[in-house]
């Protein structure tokens, strides 16, 4: 990941709807990124970092969900992914190949997910283009934290890029 031609996305957050920029309790119960297209890039990144000083880190699952359009109706079983995770300043784990994640409970963190173009189905002869990350709560915990996207490695490159995101 070179970022020279990357585009990033730091989303609105709509709270108990889609997560993006940093809130308290961000990722209570079930929340996903906003959806993204791949259809311009080989590689999605998904930066979920929380931290919190309540005292209760809490953990999540976290899945990479395909979909059809920018409208989540039509998805799909969760896709194959690469993670990363930094739990301590300027520590960066090794990449690990996975269908799902769950987050350890810790004070604060970041976990990188790469996500590849070529990993998004073909569903009934249609070609999903557009992914979400979805985060569900497994033990509850107030955290602060959020989601920023970047997509990386264009299949043709631009000065400015087109939206991602619907």
């Amino acid at each position: 990941m070179s970022l020279k031609d990357a585009h990033f996305c730091q989303i609105t957050t709509n709270d108990g709807v889609t997560a993006g920029t940093p809130l308290a309790d961000q990722f209570d119960t079930a929340i996903s990124s906003d959806i993204v297209s791949m259809a311009k890039y080989n590689k999605c990144y998904f930066l979920y970092y929380w931290g919190t000083n309540a005292g209760t880190a809490g953990t999540e699952t976290l899945t990479v969900v395909p979909c059809d359009d920018k409208d989540p109706s039509n998805t799909t079983t969760a896709i194959p992914f690469r993670y990363k995770l930094c739990t301590t300043p300027d520590t960066n784990g090794a990449w690990v190949a996975a269908s799902t994640y769950a987050t350890t409970a810790i004070v604060s963190g970041l976990v990188i997910i790469e996500v590849s173009a070529a990993d998004v189905p073909l569903v009934s002869g249609v070609k999903y283009e557009y992914v979400k990350l979805l985060s569900t709560e497994l033990v509850n915990g107030a955290k602060l934290g959020g989601i920023i996207i970047v997509m990386d490695e264009p299949r043709i490159a631009e000065d400015v890029s087109d939206t991602v995101t619907g």
